[in-house]
């Protein structure tokens, strides 16, 4: 009986230093590690608890707010790796030093991913009709566990990405266009990332696609719209980090290897002018290496999210004057990518086709597209997103014309 007094007093016990733990320690609001919000303490309404709402918020505010979570879990990782589990906190533990995430079906396929798949089918079919087909398209990239197979673990089944694609494909079919019409919308990266899958394609401790991968899926674009991409040879291909570790390995916290960044700058010298979100002050450049210097490395590109990032290409704003005093008649062209994180790698490739390129986050950006789309002489657009963040991603619903 004793026995049991002191296994039950010592839980109990350990409970109680925990809470008290978890009280006196100042909430967390964001986590560098995860490059991610934390969840505060949610407000008590009786509707929440009614619905629900508010004890999956309280659930992942114990979980967000653990005092040493980061060490917790990675003494976790370490526990069941120790057991041989190929996949743990959702990761795939893949060959050559790979970290894939790894996705089920009920975390892509539901009423979110429906309901994104209907406001983008019917966005696409005004902006068609508006700008034109050959004009707007419709990138979701998939991410590494589709591509990257080789470097999965023995016996590993991730979900079939290309299933998103396809109930794209029949979205936009729904919304009037015909089965032609419909795969020329739908930029087939897929394909082309699948033409080479060895490649480093995406990194190896982060959720991201790489510069080369951003590479192979600009080719993809241009290709789809009738233009000519630049060879990979007008670049000078730049390391500029060797330690960067990624949103991926955030997930586990153990000790692992480092990544690489590599960045594309034009050999030909470029004029660029970038603004975020409508501020008046101005940036030369692309590529922001201040932030090599912090957790989240990947801010390298485009400085990060924004609700709005504007960028000139100066070089084409030039040329377009000299053509419009010598013909008159030349349309100017400005590209506009709807997007998530995708893109502030593949927007340096774009930026050099257009007089402006602007990139929208729906998270950020409250201006209905169809307003600024006029406001701003938009002529062409491309909504570009990583197709697990799309079937997710809840802002998807401010996808509109009017």
């Amino acid at each position: 009986m004793d026995k049991h007094r002191l296994i039950t007093g010592t839980f109990l016990g350990v409970i109680a230093v925990i809470t008290v733990w978890t009280l006196v320690t100042p909430q967390k609001t964001f986590s560098s590690s995860e490059n991610r919000y934390l969840q505060k303490k949610p407000e008590f309404t009786i509707e929440g608890l009614l619905d629900g709402s508010y004890g999956k918020k309280y659930e992942t505010y114990l979980s967000d707010q653990f005092p040493e979570r980061d060490r917790w879990i990675g003494l976790k990782v370490m526990s069941e790796r120790m057991a041989g589990k190929t996949a743990v906190n959702g990761v795939y533990i893949g060959k050559d030093g790979y970290l894939l995430e790894k996705f089920e079906e009920e975390e892509i396929e539901g009423d979110q991913l429906n309901s994104n798949l209907d406001k983008a089918g019917a966005f696409m079919q005004v902006a068609a009709e508006k700008l034109g087909e050959d004009k707007v398209r419709i990138m979701l990239v998939p991410s590494a566990s589709q591509i990257m197979t080789d470097q999965l673990p023995a016996l590993a089944a991730p979900y079939d990405q290309s299933r998103v694609t396809e109930k794209l494909l029949q979205k936009l079919k729904d919304n009037g266009f015909s089965e032609d019409q419909a795969e020329k919308l739908v930029v087939p990266v897929e394909d082309y990332l699948d033409k080479n899958k060895n490649q480093p394609f995406y990194y190896k401790t982060d959720h991201h696609w790489t510069g080369k991968g951003s590479y192979v899926g600009y080719e993809a674009w241009a290709d789809s719209i009738g233009l000519e991409p630049w060879e990979e040879e007008y670049f000078e291909i730049k390391t500029v980090s060797e330690n960067f570790r990624g949103t991926i390995y955030s997930k586990l916290n153990i000790p692992w290897q480092l990544d690489k960044i590599e960045i594309y700058v034009p050999r030909e010298e470029q004029e660029y002018k970038v603004f975020f979100d409508g501020e008046s002050k101005e940036y030369d450049t692309l590529y922001f290496t201040d932030a090599l210097k912090g957790r989240d490395q990947y801010k390298v590109y485009l400085d990060g999210n924004h609700g709005l990032t504007e960028i000139v290409n100066q070089n084409i704003v030039n040329q377009i004057a000299v053509n419009h005093a010598a013909a008159g008649d030349e349309k100017d062209r400005k590209l506009l990518i709807i997007k998530d994180s995708y893109a502030h790698s593949f927007a340096p490739f774009a930026v050099n086709h257009f007089e402006t390129v602007y990139m929208a986050d729906l998270r950020y950006f409250n201006m209905k597209m169809g307003a600024f789309i006029e406001q701003e002489g938009i002529t062409d657009v491309l909504i570009l997103y990583q197709i697990p963040g799309f079937a997710k991603e809840k802002t998807i619903s401010k996808l509109g014309w009017e």
